[in-house]
């Protein structure tokens, strides 16, 4: 398997939405054509609503852009996002022993902060159209709350991952763009911030996860 080294600033790229899955999605055909692996760490320029590949896209009042990867709808702006992408033979072939074998590693790496955090085992699905709202297959809670989102897309010979770690959240501004109550975010999801872990340690986290891939 060749791996290729990633250029990525050590606090992440800031992009806007559409090319941050511009490139997530031309690393997955790198990937998949020439057996290369990547791992970004980024940030989003403006608020922006990241939405699932099989999701119908509604309108918001900020840009909305499609993930290659599915999953539910998300705000970003208040959080640091990840890609990684891997050979499927390398990671175990099927879609849920990739999952969990590169979401175990996130989440070693992230117990280094909170040791409490937990892998979420959920394999149902959700009726919501935000993903805040269920923690599913591998992606990372505290107390059952999601701190940090997951989606995956295989191909048949790579894959994509994307995580979103939910540093703060301005729930007033969710409320306002979504029609959602802010009280409903808060039971389901927690912050870094809320949980007094400063960006850096967050950042120092997958920055371990990359040192881990081979990818400094």
């Amino acid at each position: 398997m060749e791996i290729e080294k990633s250029y990525d600033l050590a606090y992440g790229e800031l992009l806007s939405g559409k090319e941050n899955m511009e490139k997530d999605w031309k690393n997955l055909l790198e990937g998949e054509h020439f057996g290369r692996s990547h791992f970004r760490i980024y940030r989003w320029r403006e608020p922006t609503m990241s939405i699932g590949y099989s999701q119908e896209s509604l309108y918001f009042n900020i840009p909305v852009v499609k993930r290659p990867t599915g999953g539910g709808a998300l705000v970003h702006g208040w959080d640091i996002s990840f890609s990684y992408t891997g050979q499927r033979e390398a990671w175990g072939g099927s879609f849920t022993k990739i999952y969990k074998n590169f979401m175990g590693l996130v989440l070693d790496a992230l117990r280094e902060l909170e040791p409490s955090f937990d892998m979420s085992k959920y394999r149902g699905g959700y009726e919501d159209y935000f993903c805040y709202f269920y923690p599913t297959l591998g992606e990372i809670t505290l107390k059952g709350k999601k701190v940090l989102a997951c989606a995956m897309r295989v191909m048949k010979k790579s894959f994509l991952i994307h995580g979103s770690l939910f540093m703060c959240m301005d729930y007033e501004y969710f409320e306002r763009l979504t029609g959602i109550d802010k009280s409903k975010l808060k039971e389901r999801m927690v912050t870094f911030k809320e949980m007094g872990i400063e960006e850096e340690g967050a950042i120092g986290s997958l920055n371990k996860i990359r040192a881990q891939l081979n990818l400094l």
